[in-house]
């Protein structure tokens, strides 16, 4: 048994300060909209970081602390790239390359969210696009991501759970943003269904971190490209 490397309690800081700041920033804000009172199970996250007040897709916006809301968009995506290219820069050949590009995307859809807002007033000015890309680059990404490393994890006997569950939550969550978008206009709670995914993707790597935090097991190379992991993740 070996120490656990430095990266590794970096990685796990990362990613257990992030999903923690980002729920913080939903709860503040979501509290201190009353008019009127946000719906956990209508609105959708992002409508916390509206800067505009009004309608839009049929909900009614106010977010008094949209600055809030997006501080938790921009800290979480930053947080998740630390954490997240420190973990992929263990793997090998496509599995890395792939691990980076869905990492880094991920990162640029939270700071387009951030940055670009769901509003009636975006739609007028063009950025609603810009909006939907950075929700659509931060769902599917880190998703995505959850799938491909956890095909990767569970391959090894000390990570098979991590895998498995990434697997199951990572296909739970894609699942949810069909149903999200093949039932919009319907009478179904689209944010609760939003949430399935939204929160999949931020809660996921706290397992993850979790796994990090483990007294580390040296485990062998593995030199082939489908498995190009030290599949034990807290190897350093």
């Amino acid at each position: 048994m070996t120490d656990r490397p430095r990266s590794s309690r970096v990685a796990a800081a990362a990613l257990m300060v992030g999903p923690a700041l980002y729920l913080a920033a939903e709860t503040v804000s979501a509290a201190a909209w009353t008019n009127p009172s946000y719906s956990y199970l209508h609105n959708w996250v992002s409508d916390l970081g509206s800067s505009t007040t009004g309608v839009f897709q049929g909900r009614e916006i106010d977010s008094p602390l949209y600055v809030v809301m997006n501080a938790g968009f921009l800290v979480q995506g930053l947080l998740f790239a630390l954490g997240m290219l420190i973990v992929v820069s263990r793997l090998r050949g496509r599995l890395r390359r792939t691990g980076v590009v869905l990492t880094v995307g991920t990162t640029i859809g939270y700071v387009l969210l951030a940055c670009f807002h769901g509003s009636a007033q975006a739609a007028e000015d063009g950025t609603l696009a810009l909006h939907f890309l950075g929700a659509t680059l931060a769902i599917l990404g880190a998703n995505t991501l959850a799938i491909v490393l956890g095909v990767v994890w569970r391959k090894d006997a000390t990570t098979r759970s991590l895998g498995r569950a990434s697997i199951a939550l990572g296909v739970i969550a894609l699942i949810a943003v069909v149903v999200l978008f093949s039932s919009m206009g319907s009478d179904l709670p689209a944010g609760l269904i939003e949430r399935v995914s939204v929160y999949i993707s931020v809660l996921w790597p706290v397992g993850l971190a979790v796994q990090l935090l483990r007294p580390s097991h040296p485990s062998p190379d593995v030199n082939t490209d489908a498995t190009a992991f030290r599949t034990n993740p807290t190897a350093a």
